[in-house]
């Protein structure tokens, strides 16, 4: 079976959230979608909206992870603390493990992300961190050697 998941996020402004994601998170490979004025039109938008402002379908990446989002259009965007997004580190592959904390150190630096578990040692071997983005994201930075775990 070949499937595969993305978190698919709804912002308010995803054009804003991509550009904050680029900034504090790093993220890179960067495709926006804008809609057509004949989209706009299924949308219910007025006329004179600037839908060079609004996005449609917008992909980036994380860590080398995908992340799809598009703006709510006016049906909320809230996040639920039900769900994490988590960041899973192999620590047997130092570039990964460089990556992890490079990224983190960008992370930590940041004045818009509430840290609430720094990314540390834990008791059952491997790292771990969590923290909330300016748009009430959970994320979590896991690292922990892949060769111990059976997909």
């Amino acid at each position: 079976m070949q499937i595969r998941v993305y978190p698919y996020f709804a912002f308010e402004n995803a054009k804003a959230a991509i550009e904050y994601y680029q900034e504090v998170f790093g993220a890179t490979d960067v495709y926006r979608l804008t809609p057509k004025p004949e989209q706009a039109k299924q949308f219910g938008l007025p006329d004179d909206t600037d839908l060079e402002s609004m996005t449609m379908h917008a992909v980036f990446t994380i860590l080398g992870n995908k992340f799809e989002c598009a703006d709510a259009f006016g049906h909320g965007g809230a996040p639920s603390n039900q769900i994490s997004v988590m960041l899973d580190v192999n620590s047997e592959d130092p570039e990964s493990v460089a990556a992890a904390d490079a990224f983190y150190a960008k992370i930590e630096a940041s004045d818009t992300v509430n840290i609430t578990m720094p990314y540390a040692e834990q008791f059952w071997g491997g790292k771990m961190g969590h923290f909330v983005d300016k748009y009430g994201v959970n994320w979590m930075l896991h690292s922990s050697p892949w060769s111990t775990f059976k997909n």
